[in-house]
């Protein structure tokens, strides 16, 4: 089911129904190209700055919400939207709502997250015994060869193609070009692109007349996390949505995008719940 989070949309799926609808795009012939976006609280701030990002998420084929405070915001909305009371009885009960929303997110009790590591490796898995054709795009370094070897090594059948990318994306002239004529040739069914949050979204959104591709993830630092540089937060940790604390701790510099995260995006959804009144 399609909600809408500041303007802006996520698909409210469980794991199953995510794959399920990957798999019935790849299996239509000469089909369009299909863009899904991993998004996750900072995605729907960035997106009231930057118009185009904006745009890009509402025309995004599927937005599934990496991370539980995206959740939590349809939840509060769907507990809010009918408060008919005065302005001051509207934010009391508002903030009230707000805090029980929190609670449940502290509970494990708002649905399923469909994550873009976790997107990364189950269709992977899925592409191996369907026999879909998968392309890694990004990563710089060698962390793009790293994560393909271990694919290879989880998934030893898997029909897959890989090219580190553009380390300054449209900075380089001819590079880009490098980079689509391999990716056409190989003419994957699923294509991963890790060319950062939003910079990758719009890469993929730029170039999808030019994508001989059925499938386009934006998928962040997932390779990071598959080849174990960025280690993962301990399951208690993810399963109560304090990811974003874990990764503070280990990445103090990521201290600017938890302020977006876990501060702007509660008050812009405070504030919104407001407005509707």
């Amino acid at each position: 089911m399609r909600e809408k989070v500041l303007g802006l949309p996520v698909d409210v799926l469980t794991k199953e129904q995510a794959l399920k609808s990957i798999e019935d795009w790849i299996q239509v012939p000469n089909g369009k190209l299909r863009q899904v976006v991993t998004a996750y609280s900072e995605f729907y701030v960035n997106g009231q700055r930057d118009k185009e990002f904006g745009n890009i998420m509402r025309s995004a084929d599927m937005v599934t919400a990496d991370g539980r405070s995206v959740l939590a915001a349809v939840e509060y909305k769907r507990k809010t939207q009918n408060f008919k009371k005065s302005k001051t009885q509207n934010a009391v009960s508002c903030f009230v709502e707000g805090l029980k929303v929190g609670g449940r997110i502290l509970r494990n009790d708002l649905g399923e997250t469909v994550t873009g590591v976790w997107l990364f490796e189950e269709v992977c898995r899925l592409a191996e015994l369907k026999g879909w054709r998968v392309f890694v795009l990004g990563g710089w370094g060698d962390v793009n060869l790293r994560a393909t070897r271990m694919l290879l090594e989880r998934f030893p059948k898997l029909r897959l193609a890989s090219d580190a990318g553009e380390k300054s994306v449209g900075k380089v002239i001819g590079e880009n070009e490098r980079v689509l004529e391999k990716l056409n040739r190989f003419k994957p069914d699923v294509l991963f692109v890790q060319y950062k949050p939003i910079q990758q979204e719009k890469w993929i959104d730029k170039n999808r007349k030019l994508l001989n591709v059925k499938v386009a993830v934006g998928i962040g630092g997932t390779l990071d996390e598959f080849v174990g540089d960025l280690k993962q937060a301990p399951y208690w940790m993810q399963s109560v949505g304090l990811k974003w604390l874990w990764r503070l701790m280990i990445q103090p510099k990521r201290w600017r995008r938890m302020v977006d995260a876990v501060i702007i995006f509660p008050w812009l959804v405070f504030v919104d719940s407001l407005k509707k009144k």
